[in-house]
């Protein structure tokens, strides 16, 4: 069966299809025709709406489609290479999703932050999905790209120096991030809220998706975080407990699984896997950072009623009111957001470097992180398995994946190449320093 399109957006007319429809439209790649577009959604007057307010060409399909069909959602997927999913929560709708692209061989990319959902891909799709060699990646927005591609980062420049250096931890520090919260991530907040007390606990705890359990345990939820940050005037960082590190570290750690796994049953030194692999012993870690202790107390504490408050039905109703009146924000108060996020990666020793090498890894992005640059970076992932053949070993054989395991370098570089985006890190070995823009 022919393909009628290489990428499929669903759910385009809400606020993050439009930006990620918006996006790749005028991608000069799909203007020079290297690919084609086609998007989707349950409303054909809100689709017409979408094409006439973007000034959409008419080459772009537009398919009404109901996600919870999922005769509608088999027939389309097998029309395309990639899905490009906006329609959350995942956990009540990106099933059927996921389903047809593992059985049809069709990739897929999300921006899912829901642990306990990708939990379930795993166990369901993950084989399927390498016998058809779909490759699956969720969490391609902010949850987790800065937190899992900073790892990735540190680890290179560590392997850079010295292939035998290995990551001994790694913790990441938002010190900046001016946008607005948005629906989807407050849902799944919800939903979390709502589980069980049990399933609540399986999101504490560790290598939730890590196909490698015995990895050293890490340091918990505290109110309090302090990290020293080398090569900074203030050196000593303190910070508090960060809303998306339960999304973000389950992420990670799979990343350090896979790549684990995949050591171990090869012990292939030398090889693509052995440079990318962290190490046995990496320690990860993340917060969000403050003015000083009395500020993070005051914002653990602040978080701490928000999240019990969670529990209430009427808070509920109120807070899902107010953030819904984001959808509407204009393109202006978009891009007024902006992030920012350093990573210190700790090495561990070797005969050449007896003490531990650090190297710290920014990554600033201009933009609303949750509505502009999420869109932005999942549809660089997307256009990225156009092109299977660039991506790592890992990635090829196909299965459920995360950003730093599915695309690599081929991903810090297409940030890089976004005026949006500024990536670099520094290495540090005692009083040497090097910088590099990436």
């Amino acid at each position: 069966m022919s393909k009628t399109s290489d990428i499929l957006v669903l759910g385009a007319t809400g606020l993050t299809g439009r930006q990620a429809t918006k996006f790749l439209a005028a991608h000069p790649d799909r203007t020079s025709k290297k690919f084609t577009l086609a998007i989707a959604g349950r409303s054909k007057k809100k689709l017409d709406a979408l094409v006439s307010d973007l000034g959409l060409p008419q080459d772009i399909r537009v398919i009404t489609l109901d996600v919870t069909n999922e005769h509608e959602v088999n027939e389309a997927v097998k029309l395309t290479r990639v899905v490009l999913n906006t329609v959350g929560p995942y956990y009540r709708w990106g099933t059927p999703v996921v389903r047809a692209c593992a059985t049809h061989g069709v990739h897929y990319v999300d921006l899912t932050g829901e642990s306990l959902w990708i939990a379930r891909i795993i166990r369901q799709f993950d084989y399927q999905a390498m016998k058809t060699r779909a490759i699956i990646v969720p969490a391609c927005g902010f949850d987790s790209i800065p937190s899992d591609i900073s790892v990735f980062i540190g680890n290179k420049a560590l392997k850079d120096l010295d292939p035998s250096l290995n990551v001994a931890s790694s913790t990441t520090v938002f010190t900046k991030v001016a946008g607005t919260l948005s629906l989807g991530t407050l849902d799944s907040m919800i939903g979390m809220r709502l589980l069980p007390t049990s399933e609540r606990n399986d999101l504490q705890r560790d290598y939730l998706l890590s196909p490698v359990q015995d990895g050293p345990p890490s340091l918990g939820i505290r109110p309090i975080y302090r990290l020293q940050v080398p090569g900074t005037p203030k050196k000593t960082v303190t910070g508090t407990f960060w809303l998306m590190m339960p999304s973000n570290k389950p992420i990670v750690q799979r990343s350090w699984g896979l790549l684990e796994h995949e050591f171990l049953s090869k012990k292939s030194a030398g090889s693509e896997i052995s440079r990318a692999r962290y190490g046995p012993s990496v320690v990860y870690d993340e917060f969000l950072k403050t003015r000083g202790t009395l500020s993070a107390a005051i914002l653990a504490t602040t978080l701490g009623i928000f999240w019990g408050l969670l529990g209430l039905a009427p808070f509920r109703w109120l807070a899902r009111r107010l953030v819904s009146r984001v959808d509407n924000a204009t393109d202006e108060q978009l891009d007024n957001g902006s992030f920012v996020t350093t990573n210190v990666t700790t090495s561990t020793t070797s005969a050449r470097y007896p003490r531990p090498i650090q190297v710290t890894t920014t990554l600033k992005g201009k933009g609303d992180a949750g509505y502009l640059l999420s869109p932005i970076w999942m549809a660089e992932c997307a256009m990225a398995l156009l092109d299977t053949g660039s991506l790592p070993e890992l990635a090829r054989r196909g299965g459920i994946l995360t950003p730093a395991t599915a695309f690599g370098d081929v991903l810090v570089k297409r940030l890089e190449a976004n005026e949006r985006m500024t990536v670099h890190y520094e290495v540090h070995k005692g009083t040497e320093e090097s910088r590099k823009n990436i």
